[in-house]
């Protein structure tokens, strides 16, 4: 009991707001009561909570054109046509050996053979957002070649669960790591993969944390309310739009039109007069006490309309995305649109980070296979790999690519970051430019043999590289 012996209305001591220090420790009678249990991840992230969780999620990506945008959008500027390897392998050539192979497993890497690596990416992205996580299931097929099986995360389930199992993964009681993850079979069953073949994908929030959650956690009452508000609300403009106008009586007797028609038409053979007999500067007869009153209204206001943003601010925030990103990006201005799209790109980083521990054990795994098949040979550092993140969101395409540019002159940045950046092979480049480069001088060279011009003078008619090229008054064409 508290020191006066009172308690709220659950029975709980009354805590006078002087006998706490931190204002946010102390009850009140005017506000709910707040979960405030102090527990590990697994004792609120239920099986129950994360599939209902996920259940939600996919019904809301489904059917809100707000949230099936936004996640779209996660994986569009985070993965873009694909997050692509560079390899860091010491030799040169087999570096380069490296990348064509992994290039070469991308087209044929899905055991169901739907899906290149670049597309598996992609759908781990969105599949984070909606399920909380996704697993791949690493296959040996036919002469060693490796696969990649996509595990839903409603397939991850245990039939188990106890001190050391836990929705689907096994943990490791001294390490506490994942030993191996439970996948139901289609035949109801469950088939126990071990951790070193499966790769769980996902972003946690805690650190004890095995499973992913859906991140449409927080948005999920949000978002169904606001399309239930919105529902309403549009309900409520196609009745006032369907109905014109109503003649008010004083008796409330029902009308039958005679007086707003032609005396040629009754109301036994004008059973739809309303929307057939109203005419442009029509003049029309009424009773004593009878009006015409129109069903107008203001509703959805600019108030409503605040409202609803309000709502999906809310939603778009928790998800870490700005609202104008999601919403409406033509309510900021200039700076205002760099600020927004620069948060957002903080995002899309994020989600790159997330995905580069996923890239990197495919690399390793897809890479070693190679080894081992005698495709391709052992050097060292042959894992290593980084990986070319797709280019940051702009709205100064033009000013950018001069800053790209100017970067690559000054040595601020490689010609292999500037081609990645735009999902180019910066060897692929060079070898196309060299050889568009000996076609131009094999050019310049006869054209300068037979107009005995200079050879400076010959390129610059085939390709001007400056923006005033020089011509000599000798590099004048004798006339025949």
């Amino acid at each position: 009991m508290s020191a006066s012996g009172l308690v709220d209305q659950h029975g709980r001591p009354l805590v006078s707001s002087s006998m706490g220090y931190y204002q946010g420790t102390v009850r009140s009678r005017t506000r709910r009561p707040m979960n405030n249990e102090v527990v590990d991840s697994r004792n609120t992230q239920t099986k129950w909570a994360r599939e209902t969780l996920l259940g939600y999620s996919r019904h809301l990506f489904v059917n809100i054109g707000e949230v099936r945008g936004a996640i779209k959008d996660v994986a569009r500027y985070s993965v873009g046509s694909g997050i692509r390897p560079v390899s860091l392998g010491q030799d040169v050539d087999e570096a380069k050996a490296y990348e064509d192979f992994f290039d070469q497993w991308s087209g044929n890497c899905d055991l169901r053979g739907e899906y290149n690596f670049w597309k598996l990416q992609r759908l781990a992205s969105i599949r984070m957002d909606i399920d909380g996580d996704i697993g791949f299931n690493m296959v040996s097929g036919g002469r060693d070649w490796p696969f990649l099986q996509a595990i839903e995360g409603h397939q991850i389930v245990g039939s188990v669960n106890d001190e050391n199992n836990f929705d689907g993964v096994r943990i490791s009681p001294k390490t506490q790591r994942a030993v191996s993850y439970s996948i139901r079979t289609r035949d109801g069953g469950f088939k126990k993969v071990p951790a070193n073949n499966f790769i769980m994908v996902y972003d946690p929030d805690r650190v004890a944390q095995y499973r992913g959650v859906s991140a449409l956690q927080h948005a999920i009452t949000e978002v169904w309310d606001t399309s239930e508000i919105l529902d309403y609300e549009k309900v409520g403009v196609k009745i006032r739009s369907a109905i014109g106008a109503v003649i008010k009586t004083q008796g409330g007797d029902d009308d039958d039109a005679q007086a707003l028609i032609g005396a040629e038409n009754t109301a036994a053979k004008t059973g739809d007069v309303p929307w057939q007999t109203f005419e442009a500067g029509m003049i029309p007869r009424l009773h004593i006490d009878e009006d015409i009153q129109e069903i107008g209204g203001n509703s959805p206001s600019t108030t409503f309309n605040g409202f609803i943003e309000m709502l999906m601010r809310r939603v778009a925030l928790g998800y870490g995305l700005p609202l104008e990103f999601v919403w409406d990006l033509s309510k900021a201005g200039g700076a205002s649109q760099r600020a927004v799209l620069a948060k957002s790109q903080r995002v899309f980083d994020e989600r790159f980070d997330v995905l580069k521990k996923f890239n990197n054990r495919v690399w390793a795994w897809v890479i070693a296979k190679g080894i081992k098949r005698g495709d391709l040979k052992s050097t060292e550092n042959w894992w290593k790999a980084k990986w070319q993140q797709p280019k940051k969101i702009t709205v100064d395409v033009g000013r950018e690519a001069k800053e790209s540019r100017e970067d690559v002159k000054l040595g601020l940045k490689t010609f292999q970051d500037e081609a990645g950046e735009r999902g180019q092979d910066w060897r692929q480049n060079r070898s196309q430019t060299e050889i568009e480069t000996r076609d131009l001088l094999s050019r310049a060279q006869a054209l300068s043999a037979e107009f005995g011009i200079e050879m400076s003078t010959a390129l610059s008619l085939l390709s001007q590289r400056t923006p005033n090229p020089e011509v000599t008054t000798n590099d004048a064409i004798p006339a025949k």
